[in-house]
């Protein structure tokens, strides 16, 4: 990104900036009076913190913010120190009154991730007490702590504190567990908005050219759900929400997008007014603060953040245009809205007592998110996007070196570990799998007394396991922390057993393990809940299964079973080659579109786990294609993607890529290239999934020039985009088409277009289609973006994990990696540097392993949370190889049979 223009500030905040910029009061490590050691990771409660009273100077065109803090506290016992968070703040000011007497202090940062003592120059004593601070400090530059980010020449900036930065913008208790009302105001420039998590209340003049807008104090909240933007926002206000039986009064709702671009996000606000009515009747609790605002920024970590009261969306994720945007993007804003806003209760009324808990926040999240699909976009195939998103977090979950849900944080430099997808996708699963067992309306109860109970406090797994627990009449907690406080997957394989006795189904549990892994066992209480068709009925029973064994009593000898009733709940499953003949011949057509999905799933494990060898699991899965589900028909694209790109030599790649095209064409020659007068959102994607599988993993030659001719008059000739040129769900493989199709001046031109293109949507879409490039010289071409400081902080590695991604470039990428380590792991977001090392798994050779080990070895500890990654990233290489080893010649017997 180029560096700023000089400030242009009104003459009172200038001098305020010049006169900051003299002082030498910088937070610097070591600092501080001796005594005993700074704590590692919890502050101790010998101080409560009772009221934030924090005013911002914040001119996103200047070079620093500023801030004054007054902090009421109570402290326990009397203290010569005490210990709080600041990090990189250049204090000018800091005292503490406390029994009638002010007290000069210093505050000094005491180690890397932002412990800071703040020593007065006296004792205090115990009781009420007040912390003063005046400090400034720089921009972030990682899209954390206060940040600025420009859009067609405006500057903006917000705040994105979770987990542990909002010490990088005031001093504090930066520690979940401690809530405490915030007062706050915003010293911005009179033409800006200012927004935070409270209503504005008033506004005064601070000085020539600047306002201070006063918010009303907040309910309690902890420091990391603080929000605050500044900017000249274009702010939609559509009509309140009306009251309703839960809430009694209007709520207020707004959004506010970079100037220019509320026509993009005009449909996350109608999907919040359905959203908002929906989570208050389902948690019979009304939405808990006094407004909503839904903020975008064109740059932020994540989609979304959760802020109370203020929730901050990233552009990408949240624009959708009828007409210019893919049909089923819509559901996807609807998701993302639907999750970002079951934060408003959990999470935020209620709140993680510490980061050991993350998946509290995360996972209920997720599954309100599904739950609120279903319901509203009942015909999206919400159960079919659960059950897919479980499997792709299977693959992590697998590993030898996977950690459990609820992981003991160890270090505060690896909280961000906390927060990968198995605190959203598999946590959800496991609701999913234990709401289904004891049944909804009594895991809805559970809930619902969660939050009465814990409602503006803090909470912990126990505790929700004990709502659960006395709503359902039964131990929920014990058998669900099995599956949270242990890594792996339970593998669930049942028998049809009709002789002798009660018919039954008879269930073990054991591991689900990966060809080549050296995973150990696990043991699981897993609730299981299974659909059959016995005596003429399709019915359905559960069961905990419990120490590994159990059964299913039924009434009559099922015809057939499928272990996975609705694909809800976490675990693999397989059966007999005969029961599973049974199921495919006989209840396929019982079976939901989920229940469908699950049984691909199933039948790609088993190759992957070596149960089946791989040619047999492909033509398994061969006549899904035909299925009404798109998920389902699109199913044996993972397991063609993986034959092409990792199981097949160089040399069988061409006729294994004509096989994956023979299997797909015919069912993108029926759905058509041109969408179809009133067709559904499904159609239009199963259409983009049939032509990425045709494009990016077949290389089929008649799909790819069709589509790279789309994708060049989708570029244009004259230096703008046409979207008119092509349908919608197909823009993004058309150019990914043109780039893999044309020379390498295609590629130039279609990367300097970046330069003037500021909706970050279609930045994606441009990224993406770069790295689909192929040859050597386009690769080189497009590999010179990672790094690139004219983009976007969070986009500087996007090329690299595509490229990645395919056979013929992934050592480039790897290369690419390598030279430009130093730079990525100091530029990106922290959680996108620590996801550096997870290339590895890419490289799948054996005689890569250890030099990568070693390049690894050197440097992974220079990235907090990167060690995790690395250790993951060499085991998927070991098991990729591992894979090849055992299915490859299965693999290669199917290409030759097509």
């Amino acid at each position: 990104m180029p560096r700023s223009p000089s400030p242009r500030l009104a003459p009172p905040l200038l001098a305020l900036a010049l006169a900051l910029a003299g002082t030498s009061g910088c937070l610097r490590l070591g600092g501080g009076s001796p005594g005993d050691p700074a704590p590692e990771l919890r502050l101790p409660r010998e101080v409560v913190p009772l009221r934030y009273r924090l005013e911002l100077s914040v001119a996103p065109e200047a070079d620093r913010f500023a801030g004054v803090l007054d902090l009421d506290v109570e402290l326990a016992h009397p203290l010569s120190r005490i210990w709080l968070h600041a990090r990189e703040l250049s204090v000018r000011e800091a005292w503490v009154e406390a029994g009638g007497a002010r007290t000069p202090a210093t505050l000094a940062q005491v180690t890397p991730e932002g412990v800071a003592r703040l020593v007065p120059e006296k004792p205090l004593p115990a009781g009420p007490a007040t912390l003063h601070v005046a400090w400034d400090a720089p921009w972030n530059e990682r899209l954390a702590g206060l940040y600025r980010v420009r859009q067609d020449g405006d500057a903006y900036a917000f705040t994105h504190l979770e987990p542990i930065d909002a010490r990088r913008v005031f001093p504090g208790l930066d520690d979940p567990s401690f809530k405490a009302p915030f007062e706050v105001s915003l010293v911005v420039p009179d033409a800006l908005v200012a927004v935070s998590n409270g209503p504005a209340v008033h506004a005064e003049p601070a000085g020539a050219g600047l306002k201070r807008v006063r918010f009303a104090p907040t309910d309690p909240l902890p420091t990391y759900l603080l929000f605050a933007a500044v900017g000249p926002f274009e702010v939609s206000t559509p009509e309140p929400l009306p009251a309703n039986e839960i809430r009694g009064r209007t709520l207020p709702l707004r959004g506010l997008s970079p100037r220019g671009t509320g026509q993009r996000h005009a449909r996350a606000l109608a999907i919040a007014r359905e959203v908002v009515p929906w989570l208050e009747r389902w948690f019979d609790v009304p939405y808990p603060y006094a407004k909503l605002d839904q903020v975008v920024a064109p740059d932020m970590r994540g989609s979304g953040m959760e802020n109370a009261g203020a929730v901050l969306y990233s552009d990408a994720a949240l624009s959708f245009e009828p007409g210019r945007s893919p049909p089923e993007e819509e559901v996807a804003v609807a998701g993302l809205v639907a999750h970002e806003l079951a934060h408003q209760w959990f999470g935020d009324l209620v709140t993680l007592a510490w980061w050991d808990d993350v998946w509290l926040n995360e996972s209920f999240a997720t599954f309100m998110t599904w739950k609120a699909l279903e319901a509203l976009r009942p015909a999206a195939g919400a159960r079919e996007r659960a059950a897919e998103r479980v499997d792709e977090i299977m693959a992590k979950d697998a590993l030898a070196s996977a950690r459990a849900v609820r992981q003991p944080l160890r270090r505060m430099a690896d909280v961000g570990n906390q927060f990968d997808r198995l605190s959203y996708w598999k946590g959800g699963a496991v609701l999913r799998g234990f709401e289904r067992w004891i049944g909804p309306d009594r895991f809805r109860e559970g809930v619902r007394a969660h939050l009465r109970d814990r409602a503006h406090g803090t909470a912990t797994t126990d505790d929700l396991l004990g709502a659960l627990s006395r709503a359902a009449g039964r131990d929920v907690g014990r058998p669900m922390k099995t599956l949270l406080d242990q890594p792996g997957i339970p593998l669930v394989t049942t028998r049809i057993a009709c002789d002798g006795g009660r018919p039954r189904i008879e269930v073990e549990v054991s591991r689900w393990r990966p060809v080549g892994s050296r995973a150990q066992g696990g043991a699981w209480d897993v609730p299981v809940c299974a659909r059959f068709e016995a005596a003429g009925e399709v019915g359905e029973a559960c069961a905990l299964v419990e120490h590994g064994h159990g059964t299913l009593a039924l009434r009559a000898c099922p015809r057939w079973v499928m272990p996975a009733a609705g694909g809800a709940g976490y675990q693999r499953w397989w059966m007999p080659a005969a029961d599973l003949t049974r199921l495919r011949d006989a209840g396929f057509a019982h079976l939901e579109p989920a229940e469908r999905l699950s049984y691909a799933q199933a039948v790609s494990a088993a190759a992957r786990a070596g149960a089946l060898p791989y040619g047999e699991a492909l033509t398994a899965l061969q006549p899904l294609v035909r299925d009404g589900s798109r998920r389902v028909a699109l199913a044996p694209a993972g397991l063609l993607e993986e034959l092409v790109r990792d199981l097949v030599p160089e040399e069988g790649r061409p006729r294994a890529r004509r096989a994956a095209a023979e299997l797909f064409r015919p069912r993108l020659r029926e759905v058509g290239l041109e969408p179809a007068p009133g067709e559904d959102a499904e159609r239009a994607a199963l259409r983009r999934g049939l032509a990425e599988a045709l494009v990016l993993v077949a290389r089929d030659p008649e799909t790819t020039r069709v589509l790279a001719a789309l994708g060049r008059a989708y570029a244009g000739g004259d230096g703008r985009f046409h979207p008119e040129a092509v349908a919608p769900e197909l823009a993004e493989v058309a150019l990914s088409a043109a780039v893999m199709e044309s020379d390498t001046l295609f590629a130039e031109a279609l990367a300097e277009r970046l330069a003037t293109v500021s909706a970050a949507d279609l930045r994606g879409r441009v990224l993406d289609a770069l790295g689909a490039a192929r040859t050597t010289p386009t690769s080189l071409q497009v590999l010179k973006l990672v790094g690139d400081p004219r983009l976007r902080v969070g986009e500087r590695a996007r090329t690299l994990f595509e490229q990645a991604r395919w056979p013929e470039t992934r050592d480039a990428a790897w290369r690419a990696l390598e030279a430009r380590w130093t730079v990525l792991a100091a530029q990106l977001p922290a959680g996108q540097a620590a996801r550096l090392p997870s290339l590895a798994g890419a490289l799948c050779e054996r005689s890569r392993l250890e030099p990568v080990r070693r390049f690894l070895e050197r440097r992974v500890d220079e990235v907090p949370g990167a060690r995790r990654e690395a250790d993951e990233g060499l085991e998927r290489l070991e098991l990729c190889a591992a894979l090849r080893d055992a299915q490859g010649a299965s693999a290669a017997a199917w290409v030759e049979r097509r």
